[in-house]
C-alpha cells in the first residue's frame, strides 16, 4: 500500500512541470523574460515602421519567432487604431532635438 502512494507521489512529483496539469490546478503561468524582450523589440521596430527582417539582423540574440509575435502585435495595435505608427520614434527624435538645442556647445580641450 505504502508503494503505491510513493509511487503515485513521484509520478505527480515528475509530471509537476507538465504545463496542462498546472492550469488544470489554477497555477499562473510564468514567462521568461527573455521571450517578453524579443515581443518588445519586435513591438518597437513595427511602431518604428521597420520591417521584422530588420529587426531580426539586429537583435540576433533574441528569438526570431517571438520579435515576430511582438511586431504583429504592435501590427493589431496600428490597424486597430490603438496607436499611431511612429508616434514613439517622432516624439523622441522631438524632445532629443529639443534637448540638443537647449545645451551650448562648449569647445574641447586639447
Amino acid at each position: 500500500m505504502s508503494t503505491r502512494i510513493l509511487l503515485i507521489f513521484m509520478c505527480l512529483l515528475s509530471l509537476s512541470g507538465c504545463d496542462k496539469i498546472k492550469s488544470m490546478l489554477g497555477m499562473p503561468e510564468v514567462i521568461d523574460p527573455k521571450v517578453l524582450d524579443a515581443q518588445a523589440i519586435g513591438y518597437a521596430c513595427r511602431v518604428s515602421k521597420k520591417q521584422p527582417e530588420a529587426c531580426m539582423k539586429e537583435n540576433d540574440a533574441q528569438s526570431p519567432s517571438q520579435i515576430l509575435s511582438g511586431w504583429k502585435s504592435a501590427d493589431r495595435d496600428i490597424k486597430s487604431k490603438v496607436i499611431e505608427a511612429g508616434s514613439i520614434s517622432e516624439t523622441a527624435a522631438v524632445s532629443v532635438s529639443a534637448a540638443s538645442a537647449a545645451i551650448p556647445a562648449t569647445p574641447t580641450k586639447k
